[in-house]
């Protein structure tokens, strides 16, 4: 009788251990789906939200002025041919920020002798929206931004192909051969890097500024995506 009883024992013993350790287990489980689920809810938000403001600028006027003023300048500005951008880019550049109507190939010292003989009468103000140098950067920073969101496992490439068309493919390689005449050109891009060391130990705004200036610093010259 006492074996009988001993070995009852030892069975709900048993079972007590493995009802613990299957237990243990779903609790384990549960907890990472948690962890999970708490990395996965806010990034799947945060992803839509950005897609969501991205359709947004795209249906926005600002937008729509910026893509015709870029597509203009290719169509009349460069006669649609690719060699044309980098001298009519350079032509509507200092245009648009200086005022200067500039007609053939000129250097950054003709523009600085131009910009010393001009009359401050013959100045004319012009809205950032309808310069070029700022619908292109506007544009680029929308389609880098589009990118970011193809990538992501939340929105994806099938979804971007279904909601924009091979008509952005386009726009998209205006905004490469613009970028590209940027960098070639004496004109439009400038060296402002310089010796003078920035303080590690600056405060106020002059803190985050240093300290950013030290986290960039340590990037490459081009975006990585």
């Amino acid at each position: 009788m006492k074996c009988e009883q001993m070995a009852l024992c030892e069975i709900v013993c048993l079972l007590h251990k493995i009802a613990d350790n299957t237990l243990g287990t779903i609790q384990t489980a549960l907890a990472a789906a948690a962890c999970v689920l708490a990395w996965f809810i806010p990034k799947r938000i945060i992803s839509e939200q950005t897609y969501s403001s991205l359709m947004s600028d795209y249906r926005s006027y600002g937008f729509g002025v910026a893509v015709q003023g870029i597509v203009e300048f290719f169509a009349v500005d460069c006669a649609s041919k690719v060699e044309n951008i980098k001298e009519a880019y350079e032509r509507r550049f200092v245009r648009d920020i200086y005022g200067l109507n500039l007609n053939g190939k000129f250097s950054l010292e003709e523009v600085r002798e131009k910009l010393k003989r001009r009359n401050p009468s013959e100045i004319r103000e012009k809205s950032p929206d309808l310069c070029l140098h700022y619908q292109r950067r506007l544009l680029a920073q929308f389609y880098y931004q589009l990118d970011l969101c193809a990538r992501s496992p939340f929105i994806g490439k099938r979804r971007v192909r279904r909601d924009f068309t091979s008509r952005e493919s386009d726009i998209a390689r205006l905004l490469y051969l613009m970028g590209r005449a940027v960098d070639e050109s004496g004109v439009l891009f400038k060296d402002v890097s310089c010796d003078e060391r920035v303080p590690r130990d600056a405060r106020g705004l002059n803190g985050y500024l240093a300290d950013m200036h030290y986290l960039l610093k340590a990037s490459k010259p081009y975006m990585v995506v």
